[in-house]
């Protein structure tokens, strides 16, 4: 099964990083204020994804990018440089 790591931009600014096997439902999930983090950091916008082969890939995916001095410089490049017609679906 497919899996997805992903990058939320929040309200106050700050970026939630998750991974999922559903990203329509997740997504969901979050803008529901079903997801502790995310509640009160409302509204919520995807503002990256990769889909990955499987969901232990996509998890790793999400690690790798929480760890690491530079992690703020390298999620803002890859939000940058993102193409916006692939979030489309997900609006």
């Amino acid at each position: 099964m497919s899996g997805y790591a992903y990058l939320l931009l929040c309200c106050d600014g700050s970026c939630y990083c998750g991974s999922t096997n559903d990203l329509i439902r997740r997504l969901a999930e979050h803008r529901a204020g079903r997801v502790r983090y995310t509640r009160p950091r409302l509204p919520v916008l995807l503002v990256w994804y990769e889909q990955c082969p499987t969901l232990d890939q996509a998890r790793q995916r999400e690690c790798s990018l929480k760890n690491g001095r530079t992690r703020r410089k390298k999620t803002d490049l890859m939000i940058r440089t993102f193409p916006r017609e692939r979030l489309a679906p997900f609006a």
